[in-house]
């Protein structure tokens, strides 16, 4: 995707949220906390980078499987959009990529190191369309490795490709609170409803309704269920970081932690491929995350944050999607493009270390850890260096230094002005959800 469509999408979304926050309020739903927002939208930064560059990698692998590997080769013409034929293949793609999509769904449901990456999508405790950017950048590389079945099966690449963004664009329909159940419609189509049971912590719904279009697969293989009562969400033993890195690696260090005080050899490796249910007899499961009240009901998370270290962690987010964004506009074509010539662009490299950085002080500051406003501070100044570095040779030159250092001169202001940031210490639980 082009720089211009990702501003396109992300402005479409942008209005699809505002729209559902309004609606949200006037319902009286809670449906988003600023903070988790925030964490789900570092998230999908991070997997997005992963992606701009594992794109290459795996369009370049789909191409000489295609070539050399496929059974048989199915014809199609994506410019012959008249032809009804055309869309009939089209179909027949989408219901392999939906397939395939549900098979790695559900064995990420089954397999400990498949879950290791999907469960950075199930921790949140809303459920939204950002719940959409909540994934991990290890799901890239396992979506990968089934997807890459299309092309043996015969499917052209272009055809693959297309089908499986519009089975991830249509994860941006599914997850809402706010529509209810869609009549005979729940049967065939992965409605709200139906993904909402998915994202349930509720051990009636744990492990069902897979689907990402179309239920009958679920139907097929005996994992679909109704949703009776709204659930709720989140995983089972908590998260409360909202820090994008420790999401996604949270899982791993669970993994090597039981892994370690294993005292065989083979439940060490078993401990990988087995049931997230499953632990050695020897080794116990970590601690829950969460807090109970005095009743002994499980407390949902919440970090309240103050209005203007809100507005400050919003600022420089959406500075860092625009840097996200901009890595689009540096590649003009990229079927032209090979994966050496990104990892040489000294204007690319400074962006995508400037976001992995700016990731990471974001998630120490929400989560008002030690040093965090230090860290956030060598951020600023690294902005302020490298930015006006990479655009040196660009037609933004002329304008863009003094642009970043009049930002990052404000940022650092405002960061080290405003002596409190948090309205509740570190770690601070709350039973009921900001709006």
């Amino acid at each position: 995707m082009t720089a211009k469509g990702w501003i396109i999408l992300l402005s479409v979304l942008a209005l699809l949220m505002i729209i559902e926050k309004i609606v949200a309020i006037r319902r009286d739903v809670n449906t988003y906390t600023f903070s988790d927002f925030l964490v789900n939208l570092s998230c999908g930064i991070l997997e997005r980078v992963f992606a701009f560059f594992w794109y290459y990698i795996f369009y370049v692998a789909a191409v000489w499987v295609f070539e050399n590997v496929a059974l048989w080769s199915i014809p199609f013409d994506a410019t012959d959009l008249s032809n009804p034929m055309t869309w009939v293949t089209w179909f027949g793609g989408l219901l392999v990529a939906d397939f395939l999509a549900y098979w790695h769904h559900r064995l990420s449901h089954e397999i400990n190191f498949l879950w290791a990456a999907h469960i950075v999508h199930h921790q949140s405790e809303d459920i939204n369309i950002s719940t959409v950017f909540r994934v991990s950048f290890f799901a890239v590389i396992n979506r990968s490795l089934f997807f890459i079945w299309m092309p043996v099966f015969g499917f052209p690449p272009a055809l693959a490709l297309s089908t499986i963004l519009f089975v991830g664009a249509f994860q941006f329909v599914t997850h809402s609170r706010l529509i209810g159940k869609l009549g005979f419609l729940e049967k065939i189509f992965s409605t709200p409803s139906n993904h909402r049971v998915h994202h349930a912590r509720n051990e009636k719904y744990i492990d069902h309704n897979y689907g990402h279009v179309f239920m009958f697969w679920d139907h097929m293989f005996g994992t679909y269920t109704p949703e009776e009562e709204e659930p709720d969400y989140g995983i089972t033993t908590g998260f409360t970081s909202e820090n994008a890195y420790n999401s996604v690696f949270f899982y791993w260090k669970d993994l090597y932690k039981r892994a370690k005080l294993a005292s065989k050899f083979k439940d060490k490796i078993k401990l990988f491929f087995a049931k997230p249910v499953w632990t050695p007899d020897d080794v116990g499961y970590l601690p829950n995350q969460f807090e109970v009240d005095e009743n002994g009901n499980r407390l949902l998370h919440v970090r309240p944050i103050t209005k203007s270290f809100g507005l400050y962690m919003l600022l420089n987010n959406l500075l860092t999607l625009v840097f996200f964004v901009s890595l689009f506009g540096i590649v003009e074509d990229p079927k032209k493009t090979v994966f050496s010539d990104l990892i040489e662009n000294k204007h690319l490299l400074v962006l995508v270390l400037t976001i992995l950085f700016s990731v990471l002080a974001h998630g120490r500051l929400l989560d008002n850890m030690k040093g965090a406003k230090i860290l956030d501070t060598v951020r600023l100044l690294v902005i302020a260096v490298g930015i006006p570095f990479a655009y040196s040779n660009t037609a933004v030159s002329a304008w863009i230094g003094p642009a970043i250092w009049a930002f990052t001169a404000v940022m650092i202001l405002w960061l080290w002005i405003n002596p409190k940031t948090h309205l509740a210490t570190p770690g601070a639980r709350l039973n009921t959800q900001t709006a």
